[in-house]
């Protein structure tokens, strides 16, 4: 429900005269991020919304056995995950932000903090 309220308050500061870069300053996000806002009905915004939570993400093929290196070696960090990925399936096209976000969503599901 966080990102239908973003969704309104994005289109209500608009109404009220925000510049699209003020919107962004304001709310601390990203200027796409309001231009994508700002081209959406609300009917769009709520099915995209309610897309995000079934989509599949890129690496979930790898999921079981990202968790295993998290779990046999909690202090890895996501940009050695990301260059074990890489070195087992050659053929994977992943940027080092979405093995962070992953990474970083595995070790909150599965309580693996980050050793240091």
């Amino acid at each position: 429900m966080e990102k239908l309220l973003l969704f309104v308050e994005i289109q209500q500061l608009k109404k009220q005269g925000f510049k699209v870069a003020a919107i962004a300053k304001k709310l601390e996000i990203s200027r796409n991020t309001v231009y994508k806002y700002l081209d959406m009905s609300l009917e769009e915004a709520s099915e995209w919304i309610t897309s995000l939570g079934s989509r599949r993400k890129k690496l979930d093929p790898y999921h079981n056995q990202i968790l295993s290196w998290l779990k046999e070696h909690p202090d890895l960090s996501s940009a050695q995950v990301e260059d074990w990925l890489k070195e087992r399936y050659p053929t994977l096209d992943v940027g080092g932000s979405t093995v962070r976000s992953y990474v970083s969503e595995m070790r909150d599901i599965y309580h693996i903090p980050k050793v240091i």
